[in-house]
């Protein structure tokens, strides 16, 4: 018997899609404007026509460039219903699934997430689920903005969009051919984890809310995690209550971060700032000697004293500051890195304990008076930063060139302490906590009976030292009372061997 051959239409393949350069290189069928890919995609003729079980098909998406040129973000603004906002997703914060997003480079943005969803967040969390349990229940009218998401640059090659309205060169209306891997949040996690938990509630099975339910999710495309690193920076570093840390650590553009990063570089601090996630700079904590938020005041001090704002200062800034924020901790480095040990030698006590030194509080003293040490050179450099300057309207060569006019103009303030006495007095200094003239600026600490309280440390001998129990409170009193100590005509009492009566 002989079978009769079928006759098969050749599929067009994803690699012959054009990558479309003005939408950062994502696979574009441009319906509306080309008649030859419009047949074949009325035809049925383009094989990730017949991949729906590699990707989600969402109609009514808009694709949009978002920023400015050169660096456009590409991202999909879809509204799903709240079973397709699950189902796209798929990656639920608060309860992540075992697949693989470690493999798509979501590893860290998970391990964050985990820390995330607890004490006051956790709570939050049921706050929201009742929200839009209330909302399903028709108790109120649910007032949810979008949330934000990416997906891996790992699956960007997977994506089409199909344009239907190329009308507007900035976005297109059309069909979006997603990748079914999970969209991680860069902003709404505890919406998205109530969202999940709404989904699963009775009454929304039971009210058909899966269906009638709608969200808005608006996915940025082609992410690495750099990028989204940088992304949960910028959406919440300016004017916000998050951990400063880390925004701090995600942060990799601003003027700031490269200053830092560039400061640090070779130093005893590069490796050891604390991130607000791993161990931090405790009193018994010997890895990290400050966290990054500290570090960065510190080199603020260093510029401006305090004065300037971290957005203040710009990338044509970097170079004129950096000498003198390396200067500073290369400075600590020298007086103060062989006392800052990790891990702590036996029979020894962590340096916070001991040290004076080891806190926020006096590291941000110390870049207080290294300013005045070095203000003549440093101040005309700092004076015209966000003062006067509206480099808004001009270019960047434009507002360096304004910049560096302006530093020429300034006056150099005269110094009453230079930089080699500061280094002289540094290394003078006795920085134990427990010596007199440390309680007598930072104060002791009471016990339960409202006395002074006192401790035991490690000294070298069988029964170890009782010692006053000094306060180490990071507050502008005691920066500023610190800072004045050491740049005053008094400076030397701080030498004495003297230790607080216990």
């Amino acid at each position: 018997m002989t079978i009769p051959a079928i006759p098969r239409a050749t599929l067009v393949p994803n690699d012959a899609i054009p990558a479309d350069a003005a939408f950062g290189g994502i696979k574009v069928v441009r319906y509306q404007s080309n008649a030859e890919q419009r047949a074949a995609y009325e035809g049925f003729r383009y094989e990730f026509q017949h991949e729906l079980a590699k990707r989600h098909m969402v109609h009514g998406a808009i694709l949009a460039l978002k920023g400015a040129s050169p660096n456009y973000r590409i991202t999909a603004m879809l509204h799903p219903t709240l079973r397709q906002f699950i189902e796209i997703v798929r990656y639920d914060p608060a309860a992540p699934p075992l697949e693989d997003y470690e493999a798509l480079g979501m590893r860290a943005a998970h391990e964050q997430t985990q820390q995330d969803f607890k004490g006051a967040k956790k709570e939050n969390l049921q706050n929201f689920k009742q929200y839009n349990v209330e909302a399903i229940r028709g108790d109120r009218t649910a007032y949810l903005p979008p949330v934000s998401g990416w997906q891996s640059s790992e699956v960007f090659t997977d994506t089409i969009f199909v344009a239907f309205d190329e009308s507007n060169p900035m976005a297109l209306y059309g069909t979006l051919y997603l990748p079914k891997k999970p969209v991680m949040q860069s902003d709404g996690q505890t919406q998205t984890a109530a969202l999940f938990q709404a989904a699963a509630a009775g009454v929304a099975i039971k009210a058909g809310a899966l269906d009638t339910f709608g969200t808005t999710l608006e996915i940025e495309l082609n992410v690495t995690p750099l990028k989204a690193g940088q992304s949960f920076a910028d959406r919440n570093g300016r004017g916000s209550k998050k951990n400063k840390n880390l925004v701090a650590l995600m942060d990799n553009s601003s003027a700031l971060a490269r200053l830092r990063q560039s400061a640090i570089a070779g130093t005893i601090f590069e490796g050891r700032l604390a991130d607000g996630r791993s161990v931090g700079a405790t009193e018994t904590a010997t890895k990290n000697i400050v966290d990054l938020s500290t570090m960065d005041q510190m080199l603020l001090n260093v510029i401006s004293k305090g004065s300037k704002k971290p957005e203040q200062i710009k990338h044509y800034h970097v170079e004129h500051l950096l000498p003198y924020c390396r200067e500073f901790l290369l400075m600590l480095q020298d007086e103060f890195g062989p006392y800052w040990l990790d891990p702590t030698p036996k029979d020894s006590e962590p340096y916070r304990r001991l040290y004076i030194h080891g806190w926020a509080f006096a590291l941000k003293a110390v870049a207080l008076a290294y300013h005045d040490a070095r203000r003549d050179a440093i101040a005309p450099l700092a004076a015209p930063i966000g003062i006067g300057l509206r480099d808004e309207h001009t270019t960047t060569a434009e507002a360096e060139a304004a910049y560096i006019r302006a530093t020429k103009d300034g006056t150099s303030p005269e110094v009453e302490v230079s930089f080699d006495e500061l280094r002289s007095r540094l290394g003078k200094i006795d920085w134990l906590r427990y010596r007199q003239h440390w309680i007598d600026i930072t104060g002791f600490k009471l016990d339960k009976t409202g006395s002074k309280k006192t401790r035991v440390i490690k000294d070298g001998t069988p029964n170890g030292k009782r010692v006053v129990d000094g306060k180490a409170e990071n507050t502008a009193a005691a920066i500023s009372n610190v800072a004045r100590k050491i740049m005053s005509d008094h400076w030397i009492e701080l030498t004495s061997k003297e230790d607080a009566p216990v």
